[in-house]
């Protein structure tokens, strides 16, 4: 549901994306990586490219991306001397990044200042 432009998320919704980014999104390299896999989903990319598109330094997206990986919430792809990275196929998972693209800056803001890390800030 939508209104002006914002999603509407409930309560239940809202406690869900809180506790799934304490989990996945528990430090600022996290978030916007989360972020960034929601705008998308679909796509492989190499550790550079996902260095140039957040704001971190390399060490903490590189540190990021190691757990995300472990986490399998992030899937690694080695082919032709090349690892690539995206969002998992993991379908509960992407529903969650989904969401958390879907809120306008301010949503965002507030729910990622409740687990104290804030991307873009």
């Amino acid at each position: 549901m939508e209104e002006r432009g914002m999603v509407v998320v409930d309560s239940n919704v809202g406690t869900g994306l809180v506790g799934f980014l304490e989990r996945y999104g528990n430090t600022r390299a996290k978030g916007e990586l989360l972020l960034f896999w929601a705008l998308h989903p679909d796509t492989h990319f190499s550790r550079l490219a996902v260095l140039c598109a957040t704001e971190c330094s390399k060490v903490d997206v590189a540190k990021a991306l190691d757990s995300m990986t472990s986490d399998n919430l992030v899937d690694m792809r080695s082919g032709n001397g090349l690892t690539t990275y995206s969002l998992t196929s993991d379908e509960s998972i992407r529903q969650m990044v989904a969401l958390l693209g879907a809120l306008d800056w301010r949503q965002r803001h507030i729910l990622f200042a409740r687990t104290h890390q804030v991307p873009g800030a």
